[in-house]
C-alpha cells in the first residue's frame, strides 16, 4: 500500500475522534335578532280586520371565525442581555444553518487541522471539509507538508475521502458531530455547567462546561464514540460556547486515550443559510 493512502486512512481514523401553533378564542356567538310583531292600524276602515299573527322568520346565527395565531418566537435572551442557553438552543434546534469550521486535533498518532464549510443542525449533517496533517502527537499541524484528504459528506450521510486523484468512500460513517447535542447534554449536567457570559472575539457567548459521561456521545457522534468506547473511555471533559441564536461558536473537547492526552478544538464562524453539498463523481 502507498504511504499516502496508508496517511489518509490513518488520518481518518484519527481525525474521526475528534472531528469534526392554534388558539381558538372565538367571540360570544351573536344572539338572534327578536321577531319584533306590530298590529297595522287600519283607518277608514268599517270594520278592522282581524290581525294575523305573523309567523316568526328563522334566523341563522352566526358562526364566529377561530383566531389563528401563530406560535411566538422563542426570546433567547433574558432581562440585561444575558443568554439564556436553553432558550437559545430551542431556538437553535429549529433553524438548520451553514458555518465555516476551522478545528485542530491535536494527540494521538496524528495532528490535523480542519477547515471547510457545514451544514448543521438539519436532518442530516453535511459539509466539504479539508484537513492538513502531521505525524506525532500534537505536532504543528500548520506546517505539514501532506495536505491529506479532502472529505465531502453528502446529504446520505455518506462520506467520501480523496487521496491523490481519486475518491473513495469511507468506512467510517458521517464526520460531522451533532455540535447542538452536545450543548444539550452539557446543560443537562445542571447549574454547575453554566459558566455564564464571555465574549468571543466580538459576539456575546454563553459559556457550557463539565465532564460528560461517553454514553451522551453515542447520539450525537457515534463513530468517535465506538472509537473511544473500544479505547476504553469513559467520559470527557467539554467547554463550549454558544452565541444568542443557540449556534456553537467555540468548542473545546478533551480526552484521554490510554494516558494520552487528545484535544479537539476550534470556531465556527461566517453563519449562513444551509448550502447545497455536491458528492464527487
Amino acid at each position: 500500500m502507498r504511504r499516502s493512502t496508508v496517511f489518509a486512512v490513518a488520518a481518518a481514523a484519527v481525525s474521526l475522534v475528534g472531528l469534526v401553533g392554534c388558539n381558538d378564542d372565538a367571540a360570544p356567538a351573536a344572539s338572534a335578532p327578536s321577531s319584533a310583531s306590530s298590529s297595522a292600524s287600519v283607518t277608514g276602515a268599517p270594520e278592522a280586520a282581524p290581525t294575523a299573527t305573523p309567523t316568526p322568520t328563522a334566523v341563522e346565527t352566526p358562526t364566529s371565525t377561530p383566531t389563528v395565531t401563530t406560535t411566538p418566537t422563542v426570546t433567547a435572551t433574558t432581562v440585561g442581555g444575558a443568554i439564556d442557553p436553553e432558550k437559545a438552543l430551542a431556538l437553535a434546534e429549529k433553524t438548520p444553518y451553514a458555518a465555516t469550521q476551522d478545528f485542530t486535533t491535536e494527540g494521538g498518532p496524528l495532528s490535523a487541522v480542519t477547515k471547510g464549510r457545514v451544514n448543521l443542525n438539519g436532518p442530516v449533517r453535511s459539509g466539504r471539509l479539508s484537513e492538513s496533517m502531521s505525524a506525532g502527537g500534537g505536532g504543528d499541524v500548520v506546517g505539514a507538508t501532506d495536505s491529506g484528504p479532502t472529505t465531502v459528506v453528502t446529504d446520505d450521510g455518506t462520506t467520501y475521502i480523496k487521496s491523490g486523484s481519486s475518491w473513495r468512500k469511507s468506512p467510517l460513517g458521517d464526520r460531522i458531530a451533532d455540535y447542538h447535542g452536545y450543548a444539550k447534554a452539557l446543560l443537562d449536567l445542571g447549574r454547575s455547567a453554566r459558566q455564564g457570559m464571555e465574549d468571543c472575539e466580538g459576539t456575546p457567548c454563553f459559556h457550557l462546561a463539565g465532564t460528560v459521561d461517553l454514553e451522551r456521545m453515542k447520539a450525537v457522534e457515534p463513530e468517535s464514540y465506538k472509537i473511544l468506547k473500544g479505547k476504553g473511555v469513559t467520559s470527557f471533559h467539554l467547554d463550549q460556547w454558544i452565541d444568542a441564536q443557540g449556534r456553537t461558536v467555540r468548542f473545546d473537547r478533551k480526552t484521554e486515550l490510554k494516558g494520552v492526552p487528545m484535544r479537539i478544538h476550534g470556531t465556527f464562524r461566517e453563519f449562513g443559510p444551509v448550502e447545497r453539498i455536491t458528492a464527487p463523481a
